[in-house]
Formats: structure tokens, sequence, C-alpha cells
């Protein structure tokens, strides 16, 4: 039997799923946006309605979160970041649905 590493915890991995695609986003906001405040950043990307499109874009980083973990043999904290990006994917789709 095979034991089992402490990096490799589905909370691990949700955190990781949920901290990644954020810190994604701050490096666009730095990248295109600096020169606005991080709350009047948000303020744009909501009232433009881009938001959840964005957020989901930075989504995509959690496939590379996942094949290192999966790459490593750390199974179960790849499943927390098929976690986060499920609820990612869902607040997305209710965001879709509240607005139509």
């Amino acid at each position: 039997m095979r034991t089992r590493r402490k990096t490799d915890n589905i909370w691990l991995g949700l955190a990781l799923g949920i901290i990644v695609p954020f810190v994604v986003m701050f490096i666009f906001y730095l990248s295109s946006y600096a020169y606005l405040t991080v709350p009047e950043f948000l303020r744009k990307m909501v009232f433009a309605t881009i938001f959840f499109k964005i957020l989901s874009l930075c989504a995509i980083v959690n496939l590379l979160t996942f094949f290192l973990f999966y790459k490593t043999a750390n199974d179960r904290a790849a499943r927390g970041v098929i976690l986060a990006t499920l609820l990612f994917a869902f607040a997305v789709v209710v965001n879709q649905l509240l607005q139509a």
C-alpha cells in the first residue's frame, strides 16, 4: 500500500484551485490596469459585465495545477483542483442564468 504524502490532500488542491485563478487575474490587473486601484478595477469589470468571463479564463490555469498534481501522483490534490474548477463553472453558469 502506498503511503500518502502531506501534499496529497483534497483541501490543498481546493485551496490552490481557488487561489490560482485570482492570482492570474491580479497579474492581468497589473499588466493592463495598474493605473486603477484594485476596487476601481473590480468595479469596472463588474459594470462592463466581463468579470465572470475573465474569471473563467483565469480558471483555465487550473489545468496546469491539475496536471502538476497528477504527474506527481497527488491524486487527491488533483481532485481538489477539479472541484474548485467546477465551483468556478457553477458560479459562471449561475451568473449567466441571472443575467438572462
